[in-house]
């Protein structure tokens, strides 16, 4: 009989030392779980408005460059929760993703950050790999992998012969 008493008292301490650890996540109020990137929509009248500029160029063939430029008039400083900082995808005409760079990358778990200067620019070089494609235009997305916030989103074509 005492070993199941001393049983039941493992048990009820073990939950409640598990349930502890499952609650101390710390919430923050200005997360966003939809994991779609946030927009900003801004009155203008007719001013030119201070923004980050994202933008994607062509290198070479399979080589782009996806660019983020701080014309906020201030620092800007992006929080990820890995060493992943952008990711990018391909998607056929159809609207099916045909390749995600971060469904074939591994990453450090590792918090991080970047900080952006007024004026200054954030950029990454992304190589599309050898890729068994079918030939025919399709869209190349680049987005920045924050911890929140916006991910400033840029697509262009990327052709496949």
């Amino acid at each position: 009989m005492k070993k199941f008493t001393w049983f039941r008292a493992f048990l009820v301490l073990f939950s409640v030392l598990f349930l502890a650890a499952c609650g101390t996540e710390k919430s923050d109020e200005n997360d966003s779980d939809s994991g779609e990137p946030m927009t900003e929509e801004t009155e203008t009248n007719g001013e030119e408005v201070a923004e980050m500029k994202p933008a994607i160029e062509q290198i070479n063939d399979n080589t782009y460059r996806y660019s983020l430029v701080n014309n906020t008039g201030e620092v800007q400083t992006f929080e990820f929760t890995s060493s992943q900082r952008f990711d990018f995808s391909l998607t056929n005409d159809s609207g099916e993703v045909a390749f995600l760079f971060s469904s074939v990358s591994t990453y450090a778990q590792a918090l991080g950050e970047e900080r952006v200067d007024d004026g200054d620019k954030l950029s990454y070089d992304l190589e599309i790999p050898p890729l068994d494609l079918e030939p025919g235009t399709y869209e190349l997305a680049a987005w920045l992998t924050p911890r929140s916030g916006n991910m400033y989103k840029v697509t262009t074509d990327h052709i496949v012969k």
